[in-house]
């Protein structure tokens, strides 16, 4: 039996502006135009993906092809022969900017194009404004509500968590001449979560539709969507073995304390006791919420042993540290639901995933589409045994990992450089994982 070698990739479909491109495959070299390698980031900072398509036209045919908001689809398959599911991958983007390079002249006058695309919400979100008012309303309902009337492209939103209610009768939540996506961050920002105490609010597009969801509850909750093992083979990636197999992965170095004040703030925020209650506007004393104990993974014990050494006291913050809902629109006897101290528990929640630990983990493609932005998945690896002796045959131990992938890339090449040399291993997933458990 034949198999189908992992990162093998087929491009189904890729026009622009209805126009049809194909994959260079190192025979038809008059063809006018034809794609050379393209990449997809989804990412759970943003409400749409983006994408990068490289083509390359000959004797000027880019006429109505290149220009901005043109419209452009792209249609991708892995094929396996393990008897697993080939999924179909389609996007459809406009193109934002783009950058073209003459590779030659004369008779043929090559010209490769770069591309940067994006999704549609982005100019949705540009063409349109909110005026709108919300009296009792839960929070994440009123987001979904403008989310759908302005934005929503395609795919249904999950909203993971409910929150309390924001507007009093008197006095609603106005949303009044802003732009979509900041009418509904204003709104996630504010509300207090029924079952979180760190809001930590993400607002995002994955595959399936969009998400609305406490940061914490996705880490996780998430369905861990596929498992992966790195086995030292060198021959692996030619077997159907190879579909689950690692390529290679690698830590990522932390952002680092330069930008400031952070490590004196976490050392304040561990040992806070102290947050204003939105209700009745006194400060009130609680046990604080540390960001050690959200630290997750091998390295536990030596930054929470770190956070511990850095205590120093003292209010984080004061009350300018915390959103009271609705500033001062919102009647205080209206009641909230959550604890009060939900942002001090936020901070701390955000500054533990400054500590975490951060990998790039690439792919194959046939494995990869399966998983989308706020997925979990499950990596064992091979790590060197610290108990072994120096007779042990088992010089190598391995150990499981959940990430959590906010960011990845789908990224297939068909060739490279201006000789067009076609590639064979041609599609892969590159996901940024942040180690959680």
């Amino acid at each position: 039996m034949s198999v189908i070698q992992p990162t093998n990739a087929t491009l189904r479909q890729c026009t622009i502006n209805g126009i049809p491109f194909i994959a260079f495959d190192g025979t038809n070299l008059q063809v006018n135009f034809h794609v050379k390698e393209f990449r997809i980031f989804e990412d759970i900072c943003k409400f749409y993906f983006t994408g990068q398509l490289v083509i390359e036209t000959m004797q000027n045919s880019y006429e109505g092809l290149i220009g901005p908001t043109i419209p452009v689809t792209i249609s991708f398959e892995a094929p396996r022969s393990d008897g697993g599911p080939t999924k179909v991958y389609t996007e459809s983007f406009r193109i934002y900017s783009y950058d073209s390079t003459p590779i030659s002249g004369g008779t043929d006058a090559r010209i490769e194009h770069t591309l940067q695309l994006i999704g549609q919400e982005f100019y949705n979100d540009r063409h349109n404004t909110v005026m709108q008012g919300f009296k009792q309303i839960p929070g994440t309902s009123a987001a979904k509500q403008i989310h759908d009337q302005y934005i929503n492209v395609r795919g249904s939103t999950r909203v993971l968590t409910s929150t309390g209610l924001i507007g009093s009768q008197e006095v609603p939540h106005q949303a009044l001449n802003v732009k979509p996506v900041k009418a509904i961050h204003d709104i996630l920002d504010r509300v207090v979560y029924a079952s979180e105490k760190t809001g930590a609010p993400v607002y995002f597009r994955n595959k399936p539709g969009y998400v609305m969801s406490p940061l914490k509850t996705l880490i996780e909750t998430a369905a861990v969507t596929e498992s992966f093992q790195h086995i030292l083979a060198p021959n692996l990636l030619d077997t159907m073995q190879g579909y689950n197999n690692v390529i290679h992965m690698r830590p990522l170095a932390p952002p680092g304390e330069a930008q400031a004040q952070a490590a004196s703030a976490i050392a304040n925020l561990v040992a806070s006791k102290q947050f204003l209650d939105n209700k009745t506007g006194n400060i009130q004393t609680i046990n604080a919420v540390s960001a050690s104990s959200y630290i997750k993974g091998p390295n536990a014990a030596r930054i929470k042993e770190m956070l511990a050494d850095s205590s120093r006291g003292g209010l984080f913050g004061g009350r300018n540290l915390f959103h009271i809902i609705n500033d001062f629109m919102q009647n205080r006897s209206i009641a909230k639901t959550g604890p009060g101290g939900y942002k001090q528990a936020e901070e701390a929640f955000l500054t533990a995933l400054t500590y975490a630990q951060k990998y790039w983990v690439s792919v194959p493609l046939q494995t990869g589409v399966n998983v989308t932005c706020g997925d979990r998945i499950r990596v064992t690896f091979p790590i060197p045994n610290p108990n072994a002796g120096p007779n042990d045959k088992e010089k190598m131990k391995n150990v499981t990992r959940t990430f959590f992938i906010p960011r990845l890339i789908h990224e297939i090449k068909f060739t490279q450089g201006k000789e067009r040399t076609v590639i064979s291993n041609k599609g892969s997933t590159d996901f940024y994982c942040l180690l959680w458990g």
